[in-house]
């Protein structure tokens, strides 16, 4: 039975994860998820990182995974995100960046200012793959048309990995969607970044598997836009699936992934 879309997680901190699988043919498809990290948990977890700040929600136990009978396998993790997080440079600034520092010179996360760093936790992540997969480049595309096609969905998740209000000047999310059709699955995870007065930008990951085929198409795109640029009310900036059809496309990778042995 195809569990519910849920905002970040319900489950007290010291509440097991709660993990959803489902079989489709070849494939074990599973979900888990957790509570948001402890103070204590933040410490532990900092000294594999260099960043000098995590994101304020963070589900360090959550994850999905696909795996395939014949060994290979792709995850989503939320520590393997960060990691290519920059943790030397801040390259985004807001509009007001100097009444905003000025600001929280006395602040608890004096780190925030006092080691530049991305704060706005920008990552590259395509997902983690093992090494049973065999990734190329590929001139293929996924057929959305076919994904419009009404099928029933026999298994359906939502699963956040991190997300920020950095310091009340938008919002950072990290996040992944998965569901099931006959036809075959498709998986997006989307980085979502709302600077206020600043910048939108969108990083999409796409799996879309068929089941007549030995392999995954992977479609990676990063888009972005300058607020004082965007040309739709602000009702739609914090409307993921209608901002991004708004942003400018910087970059595409197409991928195929083979799985068979």
């Amino acid at each position: 039975m195809a569990s519910q879309p849920s905002q970040g997680s319900p489950f007290p901190a010291r509440r097991p994860p709660s993990v959803e699988s489902y079989q489709f043919g070849p494939w074990t498809i599973s979900t888990t998820k957790s509570h948001i990290v402890t103070s204590s948990d933040s410490n532990s977890l900092s000294s594999q990182l260099e960043l000098p700040h995590l994101p304020d929600m963070l589900f360090s136990n959550n994850r999905v995974e696909l795996k395939h009978e014949a060994g290979a396998s792709m995850q989503f993790i939320p520590m393997d995100a960060l990691m290519l997080v920059n943790a030397h440079e801040d390259l985004v600034h807001v509009s007001t960046s100097a009444d905003w520092l000025a600001a929280r010179q006395d602040s608890p996360h004096l780190n925030k200012i006092i080691h530049p760093y991305d704060w706005t936790f920008t990552t590259q992540y395509k997902g983690t793959v093992s090494d049973k997969f065999i990734v190329e480049p590929s001139d293929l595309k996924i057929n959305y048309g076919k994904l419009k096609i009404q099928e029933k969905i026999l298994f359906f998740d939502d699963v956040v990995l991190f997300e920020d209000e950095l310091d009340d000047n938008g919002c950072a999310k990290l996040s992944v969607k998965l569901r099931v059709m006959p036809s075959g699955f498709f998986v997006l995870m989307r980085y979502y970044l709302r600077v206020d007065k600043t910048l939108i930008r969108v990083y999409d990951t796409r799996l879309y598997y068929e089941v007549e085929n030995e392999f995954i198409l992977r479609e990676y795109s990063e888009r972005e836009e300058a607020v004082d640029k965007l040309t739709v009310g602000r009702e739609v900036w914090t409307d993921q699936n209608e901002i991004v059809e708004h942003l400018t496309v910087k970059k595409t990778v197409m991928e195929k992934l083979f799985f068979s042995s």
